[in-house]
């Protein structure tokens, strides 16, 4: 069988807008001895590829991993089927279905052996420092695949374990959230926000979810979210964010927007002794972060970091979809080579609800 040595592909080799981005033909690696080749049917698009595609990202490093590269390949997410293998793969063979590992785990790491290899050290993340899936053709080690079941859809599959791995991680142990709990979500609209009321609602909490375009609240509350509250005044947001709790406050938040105000906003709607999870990455604008020291005494509140997932919470939430008891919304799809497109649109759009991918 003659293999491609080539790829139509998608990159980024300055940073700058939608239009940095570059669809072209492009070399493909060799397939090694433990490597799969994988011809992608669909790679997601997320708010990190718009912060790395602009450069936002540039001289972030995280302990033990490399600086994030230029040239780059964006596309954390992506699924598709295998279409050949290396001499010493075991794992699949051509026509398997397969999903992208986007929280990979170095097992000589010793954050691995103590039960944290999302946070392994010594290890390339696709999409961010080795090449992702915006791409028609993929090559890696067998080990960054998960198998599919024959009767996983293969878009879903490309949207589900970046969200939702680091949403189950979040919930189950950083947080903690059960059955009773209430739960606020600020940044609801994309994927981590669906994905994490979606997980909330099954594991019996009520959610409240954030936005500050109106025209968003319909499409938050077919998520799940059983409240919705425009940010537009912070003081009546809280307001009305501790009446739906039943004025006690929410006795757990989670933040995707970084946005100070609204990292504010959900310290001011919990309940004595509840928790929070700042989940952006980064605080927007950059500064000293909007609580005090009085805030953690005067409400002995919690606050948790969270970095990604581990790949037991990835087989959790693969199980999960081969179940059909969770699903994300896909509020656009494009072709590989209108990638731009893709950009602006998540960029730009104040009614989006749900992800965009895209079909190389």
């Amino acid at each position: 069988m003659d293999l491609p040595t080539t790829t139509k592909a998608v990159r980024v080799h300055t940073p700058g807008g939608p239009e940095a981005l570059v669809y072209d033909d492009y070399p493909l690696e060799e397939v090694g001895p433990g490597d799969v080749l994988v011809e992608i049917d669909t790679a997601s698009v997320s708010g990190w590829d718009v912060k790395y595609r602009a450069g936002l990202l540039s001289g972030i490093t995280l302990p033990g991993r490399r600086a994030l590269p230029l040239p780059q390949q964006l596309g954390r997410e992506g699924a598709g089927t295998v279409v050949a293998t290396g001499a010493a793969v075991t794992r699949f063979r051509p026509g398997d279905r397969v999903a992208a590992v986007v929280h990979p785990e170095n097992p000589d790491s010793l954050e691995t052996i103590r039960g944290l290899g999302n946070l392994s050290k010594g290890i390339d993340v696709p999409g961010h420092a080795s090449f992702g899936s915006y791409a028609k053709h993929v090559v890696r080690d067998e080990r960054m695949w998960f198998p599919l079941p024959d009767h996983v859809d293969l878009e879903q599959a490309a949207v589900t374990l970046w969200p939702y791995g680091t949403s189950h991680r979040l919930l189950r142990d950083r947080l903690r959230v059960g059955l009773g709990d209430t739960l606020l979500v600020c940044g609801a609209s994309g994927g981590m926000g669906e994905a994490t009321i979606r997980l909330a609602r099954l594991a019996g909490a009520r959610v409240v979810a954030t936005t500050r375009h109106a025209a968003k609240a319909d499409g938050l509350r077919e998520l799940g979210a059983e409240e919705v509250v425009v940010t537009e005044d912070p003081e009546a947001a809280v307001a009305a964010i501790r009446a739906w709790s039943g004025t006690d406050g929410v006795s757990h938040a989670v933040d995707y927007t970084g946005n100070a105000t609204l990292l504010r906003l959900a310290i001011d709607a919990l309940r004595l002794g509840g928790a929070l999870c700042p989940a952006s990455g980064a605080q927007v604008p950059p500064g000293p972060s909007p609580f005090t020291v009085n805030d953690f005494t005067r409400l002995e509140m919690t606050v948790v970091g969270v970095r990604g997932a581990r790949h037991a919470d990835a087989l959790a939430v693969l199980d999960l979809l081969a179940h059909g008891r969770i699903s994300n919304r896909i509020a656009a799809r494009f072709p590989l080579a209108e990638a731009a497109k893709a950009h602006a649109l998540l960029e730009q759009s104040t009614d989006l609800v749900g992800r965009v991918v895209l079909k190389p």
